[in-house]
């Protein structure tokens, strides 16, 4: 049941014999979004919180930096760059240049910080885990996630998918 309910989250639709599903849009405007606290340029909004994951929608204005920080309670972390270009810095390891479109699945609560290289507003969409209630399959939510995000990324852009 969790893996159908992220894939309703990201605009696919779900089994009519499903109907406890919750429903919100990742991808979209920053009208809902909130400015972060000591990072110019930068905006985020809280997409979908559930007891299994939680889904974030990030805008970056060209050059904008989102200083080093973590997610503590995040036991994986699906990370979606939907529009523009970053740097992305991951703490221990070398910072990748990040394209439109390209997935990456980030430990969960590792510290990373990010830098919009392009010249048009980037919008990211993040996906993370919860500790699991009960045993749940966090396997199969990382595997779903990563299944999702997948989809949002542009047609041809598949080298982060397969």
């Amino acid at each position: 049941m969790r893996i159908i309910v992220l894939f309703f989250i990201l605009g696919s639709a779900l089994p009519a014999s499903y109907a406890g599903a919750a429903e919100a849009q990742a991808v979209g405007g920053t009208d809902k979004a909130r400015p972060v606290a000591g990072d110019p340029g930068m905006s985020t909004m809280l997409v979908m919180d559930q007891p299994q994951f939680r889904v974030l929608r990030d805008f970056a204005e060209p050059g904008a930096v989102r200083r080093m920080h973590s997610h503590d309670d995040a036991t994986w972390h699906v990370f979606v760059l939907v529009t523009g270009q970053l740097l992305l810095t991951v703490e221990g390891e070398t910072p990748v240049e990040v394209t439109q479109g390209q997935v990456l699945s980030l430990k969960g609560g590792v510290k990373h910080t990010f830098k919009n290289t392009g010249s048009v507003a980037a919008t990211i969409v993040e996906v993370f885990g919860k500790a699991p209630a009960g045993g749940a399959d966090q396997d199969g939510l990382v595997s779903a996630a990563l299944g999702i995000a997948c989809g949002l990324r542009s047609p041809g852009s598949n080298r982060d998918c397969q």
